[in-house]
Parts: C-alpha cells; structure tokens; sequence
C-alpha cells in the first residue's frame, strides 16, 4: 500500500477560475519499507490573471516564489534538504548536498505533471482538505496531458483526528483526563467547549512553525507527522 502525504497552493480556491502553484508529496510505500519517505517540492509559475489576491498573501507567493520571473508553464524542482536520486520502484539513493528550498533543477509543467502521475499512481492521498488539492492535482495532470490515478478513496487527516479523539474518550468512558496526558487534554477541552472549531495537532504531540504553514512542503510533512501520531504502532 502506497500513502501520499500532500499539500498544494493554488491562486484560488475554485479549481475552476485558479491555478497550482506550489505542490509537495512524500511517498511512503508500505511495500518497500526499507525505502523510508521520498519527498518532492516543486513550483511552477501560474497565470495569475484571474488569481484571489487573498489566496495569494495566504501563501505568500510574492515572498516565496522562485518562479515568479519565469515564463507561464515553467517550474522548478525544489531541494527538500537532501539531493534524491531514484533508481528503481522502492529504492532510493540520497545525498546531502542542498539546502532545503534550494533549486535543484529548472523543469517544465509537462515534466512536473508526470512525475506527479507517477507517484500518484494507485496511492491513497492523506492531506488536510483533500478535496480541494484533489481539484487541483486533476485539473493541472489533465492541462499537461497526464492522468490521476491515485485512489478515489482519500483520507481528511482532520476527520482522522476526530475519530481518534472520539475513539479514546469512548475507551475512557468520555472522562477527558483519562484518555489523554494533561497537555492534550487542554486542547480536547477547547474544542468539546467550542472555543475552539478545529482539533489542535498538538493533541497527538504535532506543534508546526508559523513560518512553515501554508507552504506545499510544511504542510505535508504537518499531515504526515498528525498521521504518525494517529497510528503510531498500527502501520509501522
């Protein structure tokens, strides 16, 4: 089995009227569990003509942009912290020579689309609003002449929070201080009182730097750690 841990940045929140800008996966294949996690960045440069200049301050694209100078269509492979170089399905050689952020290589949008389809090929996505990156990854393999074949059946990492932290207060008989430590159960408490609208990552000991959130790479691995600490001991 193939997860997909995933973030994109668009221009807009309609598929329809926007562009990706911005997207990172980390592949783990539960079939080469010796692999470890693969992680891509890239961005490309959209066209901003019809783009939500509040989409656009949200994920800061004038401030992190590497492609704001380049044509339409064109890209760029980003460092994730260490060179990769693939050699076969489930193998993987790395060396670590870049900075993370770092432009590896200038790629087109054709180029990143098939690398995209490749490795979503047949993986169950686990992102944080699924929907709305699912939008997005279709309509930009579709522009570039690639299919999405990734699983239609995806996973909201927020509804799996909410269904751990039920799952453990049913197990704890709904007693908050029973089913978890006392600096998780502040933050349940928020959200059972309504102080709070979304359950808190720090509930499954998850904290994000500010400056890593709303960027494709930061968010992913965000997804990827919540999912960790929800199944810790049950996948690996």
């Amino acid at each position: 089995m193939k997860y997909v841990y995933l973030d994109t940045e668009s221009t807009h929140l309609d598929s329809e009227v926007g562009h990706l800008w911005e997207v990172a996966l980390i592949v783990r294949d539960l079939d080469f569990s010796d692999g470890g996690d693969l992680e891509f960045w890239w961005q490309v440069r959209p066209d901003l003509t019809a783009a939500d200049p509040k989409s656009l301050q949200i994920s800061r694209y004038y401030d992190r942009s590497q492609v704001a100078h380049l044509p339409i269509g064109h890209g760029v492979d980003l460092s994730c912290g260490a060179d990769r170089e693939i050699l076969s399905k489930g193998a993987v050689r790395e060396r670590e020579i870049l900075s993370e952020g770092a432009v590896r290589e200038n790629v087109t949008a054709e180029e990143i689309a098939l690398q995209l389809a490749q490795q979503l090929d047949g993986a169950t996505i686990v992102a944080n609003n699924p929907r709305h990156d699912w939008d997005f990854l279709r309509s930009f393999l579709r522009a570039h002449g690639q299919a999405f074949t990734a699983s239609h059946r995806m996973d909201d990492i927020r509804a799996l929070l909410k269904g751990y932290v039920y799952g453990r207060l049913a197990a704890a008989g709904g007693d908050v201080d029973d089913a978890f430590l006392p600096a998780q159960a502040e933050y349940v408490r928020r959200w059972l009182s309504g102080d709070s609208d979304v359950l808190a990552w720090e509930i499954v000991g998850v904290t994000q730097e500010p400056e890593t959130k709303h960027t494709a790479l930061g968010d992913a691995r965000c997804v990827r750690d919540v999912h960790d600490g929800i199944t810790r001991g049950i996948l690996h």
